[in-house]
């Protein structure tokens, strides 16, 4: 049996404060941080917290993790750094104001960064190595085991532990889940390691210097890769800006297609698609079907009355010609309008193509399926016409996670 959300995330607040605690138990990190760097640090953790780096598919990154990452280096103890977290996220969140102040995510971050001077004290106490500059004169050191720790749980710990706490009802597949989200930062976590451990190294040396020289190549990192995500961000708003050249609009073009149709079932279709453990690649793949699953109306004329099947078609030449990295969403767009054809025998591209018919039907379903009759009467035509018992009992458990409000036809 699953845990609840608030049970794992519970589980994932302890074993963070174990961690934090071990800190005590091991010792810590030797120099440690004197009152006037944990000053430093702290209006630097505050200053570049409002500067998230963000990228395709990974979860944001506040600039202030590697600011924190350097003070776990250099023997800040939980409590301190801890305390930087939590001032620099209300600074932060005080200046962005974008989202409503949600006190997990204030606890999960003060947590989560007082586990990475846990895991300094772990990794000193496994490798004390410590190394130097060559020249007597050079001050430049660096815990050896306490960065490498450090950068462990930087990389690994800090988003695998942000998708478990936000698993909610898909806990089969939590640790797919995990594993995707730290592969998903492979761009973000690299730069945010060396930058904590430049400044972990050169500190020694330069003092308050240190955070503006670890700062300046992580910034340009950011905006690097801030301007990847832009682009990403408008390739699918253009995507979802597709499904809608065959819709219906009272002040506009009249199309057989309810309004906001394929953005609805790209939602649904990707709620299903986690729901049934699809890989984060293949998930957005039938995102962009289901929103483009209904461009074939475009190429045909209504007056011909064109089947399912030859509208599958026509879509799936209209979504090559836009790109070929959409090769794939096309076969799976071709596949969706004839489930017993030779496409949709292929495991993936058949898959990925009944949760788009299931979703598909279920939005143009009149009846409301959260009504007993009329959702029993749903289910018998969504097994029929999907002939996917699996992709049926996804499409149930989405729709008992969350009211899915499904408009009347020809709404």
């Amino acid at each position: 049996m699953g845990l609840s959300a608030p049970v794992l995330r519970s589980l994932l607040a302890m074993g963070g404060l174990a961690i934090a605690a071990s800190w005590w138990l091991l010792g810590g990190v030797e120099p440690g941080l004197s009152p006037w760097d944990v000053f430093w640090f702290l209006m630097a953790a505050a200053a570049v917290e409002p500067l998230t780096i963000r990228q395709p598919r990974g979860t944001p990154v506040p600039a202030s993790v590697a600011v924190l990452g350097a003070a776990a280096i250099l023997g800040g103890s939980p409590a301190v750094v801890a305390g930087m977290a939590a001032v620099a996220w209300v600074v932060g969140w005080l200046l962005r104001r974008e989202e409503p102040l949600l006190p997990w995510d204030l606890l999960g971050r003060i947590i989560g960064v007082a586990a990475l001077t846990g895991f300094a004290a772990m990794g000193n106490s496994v490798l004390p190595a410590v190394w130097e500059g060559g020249d007597a004169e050079v001050a430049a050191s660096l815990p050896l085991g306490a960065a490498l720790a450090v950068g462990l749980g930087i990389l690994i710990g800090l988003p695998a532990s942000q998708t478990l706490a936000r698993t909610e009802g898909r806990r089969r597949f939590a640790l797919r889940r995990a594993r995707e989200a730290v592969v998903a930062t492979q761009l973000v976590g690299p730069a945010v390691v060396a930058t904590a451990g430049l400044g972990a190294l050169v500190h020694p040396v330069i003092g308050a210097w240190t955070l503006p020289t670890m700062l300046i190549p992580l910034l340009a990192a950011r905006l690097g890769l801030q301007r990847l995500f832009a682009a990403d961000r408008a390739y699918e708003q253009t995507i979802r800006a597709m499904s809608r050249l065959p819709e219906r609009f009272d002040d506009g073009p009249v199309g057989p297609v309810p309004h906001d149709h394929g953005v609805r079932v790209g939602e649904l279709a990707r709620e299903v698609a986690l729901e049934l453990g699809l890989s984060e690649r293949r998930t957005t793949d039938v995102v962009r079907a289901a929103h483009l699953h209904e461009l074939g109306h475009i190429d045909l004329d209504d007056a011909e009355d064109p089947s399912k099947r030859q509208l599958a078609e026509a879509g799936g030449r209209i979504v090559r010609q836009v790109s070929s990295h959409l090769d794939h969403v096309a076969e799976i767009v071709e596949a969706h309008g004839d489930l017993g054809g030779e496409a949709a025998q292929d495991d993936e591209v058949g898959l990925s193509a009944r949760i788009i018919t299931a979703c598909c039907e279920l939005d143009r379903y009149s009846p409301d399926p959260i009504q007993r009759g009329q959702r029993e009467e749903m289910v018998v035509r969504l097994v029929r016409d999907v002939g996917d018992l699996s992709v049926v009992s996804a499409l149930l458990r989405v729709l008992d996670q969350r009211p899915v409000e499904v408009p009347r036809v020809g709404a």
